[in-house]
């Protein structure tokens, strides 16, 4: 099974391994101590936890051994997957930042009357935390991008 797969389709497991890891960042930050504790970006978890799914699905599909309409069929679905795998992550990066640039400048950019109130060791951690989560999940809609044009399976010969 692992020698049908293409570097394309490493590179959609890469994805996928990717979108977890900031997934697992952006828990750690939202139940961490600091400025963002409690505040959690609506339907965040779950289209990320899609967005695996459907890089998962998208190599599955493409591993199959079908013939005729059934691979046919599992082609485009695998398209379809590799194709909505990347507006997910898109999106939970985009209402990502714009939950957390306030925060973010609240925190990095306060004037001097506030600053030594609002950067304690928890709210740098927890503000550090958030562009890190984001760092990795631009990483990984990358990988997404590259990987919806890459083939999932190698050339039979």
């Amino acid at each position: 099974m692992l020698k049908k797969m293409s570097a394309g389709a490493w590179i959609t497991v890469l994805a996928a391994l990717l979108v977890l890891v900031s997934l697992i960042m952006y828990s750690a930050n939202v139940s961490g101590e600091g400025y963002f504790q409690g505040r959690s970006v609506s339907n965040l978890t779950l289209w990320l936890i899609l967005a695996i799914v459907l890089l998962l699905a998208a190599v599955a599909l493409k591993l199959l051994s079908l013939k005729g309409t059934a691979a046919t069929c599992a082609d485009v679905v695998s398209g379809l997957c590799q194709i909505g795998a990347p507006v997910l992550v898109a999106l939970s990066l985009i209402n990502l930042i714009s939950s957390r640039v306030e925060g973010l400048g609240f925190i990095y950019f306060s004037n001097a009357d506030v600053i030594k109130e609002v950067q304690t060791p928890a709210n740098l951690a927890s503000g550090s935390g958030a562009i890190a989560g984001m760092v990795v999940m631009g990483v990984a809609l990358v990988c997404c991008i590259v990987a919806a044009f890459c083939g999932l399976r190698k050339k039979e010969k």
